[in-house]
């Protein structure tokens, strides 16, 4: 198969990011990152995700966590019942929860490292909660034979980027966003279960697509 020039090497970065999933990458650098040179991938198990030739994220054997970052968040209008934008906004306990919350994660994903191979290469991810969209979520269940029941259920959109470094240059190697959906009471009770466990998920295939195990 005849690959053009750089293609072996993108592909090489690309499996540390989508582990046993088969990539697929656009043919040009994404236009959004055209100046950090990321391409666009697919197969990954995020919503989006951007990488850079060469980037051999399984060569590191050390991960930098910065603290979870939430000051910034963008909140939507809401439609969750006898709510408004304010209801939604960060507060501090809300901001230390989410922190606190992201350390649990990431130490128990990342338990392995630091790692013998790759000893001396440190990659530094940077995690940020971007858009919090309160409102409905249509959901289908089975009724009778041959029916369905359909009813709201009132739900938080989450959305949260991650941005990986090599922490020596400070090159950024990767982009990853991603958006999940929880129960709206678990957001008003200061960022519940719900969120620690989305937290948890988000950490689990972080470390896989670095890791590539």
């Amino acid at each position: 198969m005849n690959m053009r020039p750089g293609s072996t090497l993108i592909l090489l970065g690309l499996m540390c990011l989508t582990a046993c999933s088969t990539p697929s990458i656009e043919q040009e650098p994404a236009e959004e990152f055209a100046a950090e040179g990321l391409y666009k991938v697919t197969g990954t198990g995020f919503e989006t995700a951007y990488i850079v030739p060469n980037a051999n994220l399984p060569g590191y054997g050390e991960i930098q966590f910065e603290p979870f970052t939430s000051t910034n968040v963008d909140v939507t209008q809401t439609t969750v019942t006898g709510t408004n934008r304010r209801d939604w906004q960060m507060t501090p306990e809300r901001q230390e929860n989410l922190k606190q919350a992201w350390v649990n994660a990431t130490n128990h994903a990342f338990r392995n490292y630091p790692r013998e191979e790759g000893a001396g290469q440190q990659l530094r991810i940077e995690a940020e909660l971007v858009r919090i969209s309160p409102g409905r979520s249509m959901t289908t269940s089975p009724g009778s034979i041959g029916s369905s029941v359909s009813a709201n259920r009132e739900v938080v959109n989450v959305s949260v980027e991650f941005r990986l470094f090599d922490a020596k240059s400070k090159q950024l190697l990767a982009l990853v966003r991603d958006r999940q959906t929880i129960g709206s009471q678990q957001w008003t009770r200061a960022a519940g279960v719900d969120m620690a466990n989305l937290l948890n998920s988000w950490a689990a295939l972080l470390h896989t697509r670095v890791s590539g195990r």
